[in-house]
């Protein structure tokens, strides 16, 4: 389990308090965009396992693929592939700018749609 720095602790308290579009899959601290995912400490993610420490709170994830992200308040949420809503807390130092460098990768798709299977 990772610690939450007590700046990190004060905005994810500040984006459970956010009223979301959405019902959040899961608040995500220290992220980081990469290979197309997020990286990031969850919190809060709605199919924790205590038992087994699947998504449990302080444990480093990775979601599936980012189709869409958004900016809601003063938060960027992502959506993913598999329809989940997460919701960034906090930056990794760098995080902010791989998300800014993968918005404009982003608008090129990843998954084949009808126009571009010719």
């Amino acid at each position: 389990m990772r610690p939450v720095s007590p700046e990190n602790m004060q905005k994810l308290l500040k984006a459970q308090a956010y009223p979301f579009s959405k019902p959040v899959t899961a608040y995500l601290t220290d992220a980081h965009i990469a290979v197309c995912c997020c990286l990031g400490v969850t919190h809060r993610h709605v199919r924790a396992d205590p038992l087994g420490g699947r998504f449990t709170d302080g444990r480093l994830i990775r979601t599936s693929d980012i189709l869409r992200i958004e900016l809601e308040g003063e938060f960027w949420v992502l959506h993913t592939y598999t329809g989940s809503f997460y919701v960034i807390a906090s930056f990794q130092p760098g995080g902010y700018q791989s998300l800014v460098d993968y918005q404009a990768f982003l608008p090129q798709g990843f998954y084949p749609t009808p126009d571009r299977l010719h």
